[in-house]
């Protein structure tokens, strides 16, 4: 299509070119392009289970080799709490003062996260870690408060959780909430317990560990108070950064027009996680761990995740020695016979690297040139946990950007659920990805790679949301450990279901990992 001068004008303050826009546009159209699944991966095929001794090999290994590493960790936390609150928002928006109206509303609308009557409701509010902050408020505000019927309590107490009046939980994100207690006088958040756990795996001796967030810009000033108080509490280095606005999409109404504001302006979101790609390649680190700002445990409840913390980043030290020994000795001894066939089986059975059609056929300089070609790129090594039915994404065998089977983080919403084999491998997968990585983004001469070399822009896909009372189509980059890591080395590693505890809705938080 043709763009206005104004759009271009927008194109260029936002840094992204006509043509991204255009790309944009298209797959918007179009509808996405699946992911060829081949197979699931399990502990048969491709993920890699490990016994007791194993572990406590990997972990050892990283012990002792992480002060040659400088290590960082990398959270993704711009999210809003939004979500986390579906139910109770729903319930607040539609409140009508009357005797018994909590019943009735919540089995009428079959609110999941809110089935307790509405006397259980107000019992468990105090199993809350934010409790007390909200009583303060409510002193303040509602001094007839323990006079009102018990629905009338239960909304006073959403409402003062929700909105900018109380805690403002509503517009915040996760991050900042409090998720769990050590005593009345003392919770945390997800932004300090995250913390906490990288000092056990970031900081090398005689220095302060390191932790990189992802942040919106609407919430800088908040992040800067939080990130002052936990530097001075704990030997901490705090890094910020925002998604870039070159990253950012545009959306489609019901007509497939795109989306624009009063004065004709188009109107652009973020594009997703996939966009992070670009923060995480202006980090500089040599080991970066990436989790999720939701899935953190409490107090002892740790113990698993910061064991398996390091398992998986001693699994990536012995990788890299000798994917970086063998590139080495490709450049320059020119390997034949076993020495040549010793690289292919790492890179068949350590890499899980599948070769192309006629690999056999090639002569020894053929096999050199594509052995390094396939080394040479960045590196993942991914817990995964065993499947109990989270929606998400999921570890399998696909074809990558240049049709080579290969492992892959993939979503239900990449797969054509359409196509009855397609369905019949996501139904029966064994294992769930957790979002639990440990990364390597630099060659073997310490030269960081191009990571956009590595992205399937196949595997953008469109997400349905609402803007205003609109429904609309948003343009999503490939997800930052899908596609946009489609040609990384990639290892999956089989780790307890213990490290695995997301706060998805707020009741999540009354979980035994969190209370």
């Amino acid at each position: 299509m043709s763009f206005l001068q104004k759009d271009l004008k927008q194109f260029q303050e936002k840094g992204i070119s006509p043509e991204q826009v255009q790309n944009q546009l298209n797959l918007l159209i179009k509808g996405n392009q699946p992911v060829k699944l081949i197979d699931n991966a399990s502990v048969q095929k491709g993920i890699l289970p490990l016994d007791d001794k194993q572990t406590k090999l990997y972990s050892e290994l990283f012990s002792k080799e992480k002060d040659q590493y400088n290590l960082e960790k990398f959270v993704p936390a711009s999210g809003a709490a939004s979500r986390m609150f579906k139910d109770w928002i729903y319930f607040h928006d539609h409140f009508i003062p009357g005797k018994d109206f909590y019943k009735r509303f919540v089995k009428h609308n079959k609110l999941q996260n809110m089935e307790a009557e509405a006397e259980d409701f107000i019992d468990e509010i105090s199993g809350y870690a934010f409790y007390e902050d909200l009583m303060k408020v409510i002193k303040e505000n509602e001094p007839g408060f323990f006079q009102l019927e018990d629905s009338e309590q239960v909304y006073k107490f959403i409402h003062y959780i929700l909105s900018p009046e109380g805690l403002n939980y509503q517009n915040l994100p996760k991050m900042f909430l409090k998720f769990h207690r050590y005593g009345k006088e003392k919770s945390m958040t997800p932004m300090e317990e995250q913390i906490i756990e990288a000092i056990d795996h970031t900081q090398n001796a005689g220095q302060k560990a390191k932790v990189h967030f992802s942040i919106s810009p609407a919430h800088e000033t908040l992040f800067k108070k939080y990130k002052e108080e936990y530097e001075e509490k704990y030997p901490v280095m705090i890094s910020y950064s925002f998604q870039k606005p070159s990253t950012d999409a545009i959306m489609l109404d019901e007509k497939n027009e795109i989306l624009r504001d009063e004065n004709g302006n188009i109107i652009f979101r973020p594009g997703g996680h996939g966009a992070l790609l670009e923060n995480i390649q202006e980090l500089d680190s040599d080991l970066i761990f990436i989790k999720n700002i939701d899935n953190v445990q409490k107090g002892e409840k740790k113990k698993d995740t910061l064991l398996y913390k390091k398992v998986l980043a001693g699994k990536l030290i012995e990788l890299l020695q000798k994917r970086n020994a063998f590139l080495q000795q490709l450049e320059k001894e020119k390997p034949i016979g076993e020495e040549l066939q010793k690289i292919e089986d790492f890179a068949k059975n350590e890499l899980n690297i599948r070769f192309i059609d006629g690999y056999e056929t090639l002569n020894n300089s053929g096999k050199r040139k594509y052995l390094y070609y396939k080394l040479n790129r960045p590196v993942r090594v991914a817990g995964m946990v065993k499947n109990t039915g989270e929606p998400g994404g999921g570890p399998f065998w696909a074809l990558d950007k240049n049709g080579i089977k290969s492992l892959q983080i993939i979503e239900k919403s990449q797969i054509d659920l359409d196509q009855p084999k397609q369905k019949e491998l996501l139904e029966n997968s064994t294992h769930f990805n957790p979002v639990d990585l440990v990364i390597h983004i630099k060659d073997h001469k310490g030269k960081k790679y191009d990571l956009k070399e590595f992205v399937n822009e196949n595997t953008a896909f469109i997400s349905q949301k609402t803007y205003g009372s609109q429904n609309v189509k948003v343009y999503e980059h490939p997800g930052l450990w899908n596609g946009s890591m489609d040609g990384w080395n990639t290892v999956f590693v089989e780790v307890p279901l213990s490290t695995f505890s997301p706060v998805k809705t707020v009741t999540d938080l009354l979980k035994p990992s969190h209370y």
